[in-house]
């Protein structure tokens, strides 16, 4: 797992998501995003979406925890043959409007699943 940041937020990130089958290659801090890159031991093609929860739902603890919120954009790899399984993202803004009520949990999750691409 290589950061290009010394946050020790990313890093505990990545251990909690570790139980959960996401294995971090890189996490990167670019201009006002975070890219992600993580392989995936879940079974089947594309990407799995209970999985992307997972990852929002770990990033959104450490936001509660004082972590800034930003936006993420995440590359899955399949962990046996490293290819590229998809892309998806998650916009800083949906964030805050998920926290104003502006958004309800449903909106914001369809929001993320149309970014995504296998």
């Amino acid at each position: 797992m290589s950061f290009e940041t010394n946050d020790t937020v990313l890093e505990q990130v990545g251990y909690r998501l570790m139980g959960q089958g996401v294995y971090f290659e890189s996490v990167e801090h670019a201009g006002d995003r975070l890219e992600i890159e993580y392989e995936t031991v879940a079974p089947g093609e594309g990407v799995p979406h209970r999985q992307i929860g997972r990852v929002i739902t770990v990033f959104r603890e450490a936001i509660e925890e004082g972590w800034e919120p930003t936006t993420i954009e995440a590359r899955v790899l399949d962990s046996d043959a490293g290819t590229l399984r998809g892309t998806w993202r998650m916009d800083e803004s949906w964030l805050y409007e998920l926290e104003r009520g502006d958004l309800s949990e449903v909106e914001f999750s369809g929001r993320v699943l149309e970014t995504l691409e296998e």
